[in-house]
């Protein structure tokens, strides 16, 4: 069975052009830093979001709780489409050891309905 943890903080997703410096977010808080030769963009608390940056705020992450073997396939799928069926939006992210999901803070209750109901464990704070 999947189970999936929501995070405690409020989140935003950011983007800076592609030749800015890595901002410095402190490391002991969950935050994602993504660059490509066209943007520099990330993930943080909505306390640490970079100066001059374009944001989208108040997200909640639910975080798999994992890990899961790299082979394995459909697991972001498994919640992915509840919550598309429940018209709840999301931007995912997936480290080594297990994937992340954000969904916006305005539809967060209807998402832990949708994820319950397709039998998700979701442990909330």
């Amino acid at each position: 069975m999947l189970t999936l943890h929501l995070l405690p903080d409020v989140y935003a997703i950011w983007q800076l052009p592609a030749h800015a410096e890595t901002p410095p977010i402190p490391a002991d808080r969950f935050h994602c830093v993504i660059r490509t030769p066209d943007e520099l963009s990330g993930v943080c608390p909505l306390d640490t979001v970079p100066a001059y940056a374009i944001v989208d705020s108040d997200w909640r992450c639910l975080q798999f709780i994992g890990p899961f073997d790299l082979s394995l396939t459909g697991i972001m799928v498994q919640v992915a489409q509840p919550l598309a069926s429940a018209g709840v939006p999301i931007f995912t992210l997936a480290t080594y050891n297990t994937d992340y999901i954000l969904v916006p803070a305005a539809h967060v209750d209807k998402a832990l309905i949708a994820l319950r109901q397709a039998n998700i464990t979701v442990h909330t704070v």
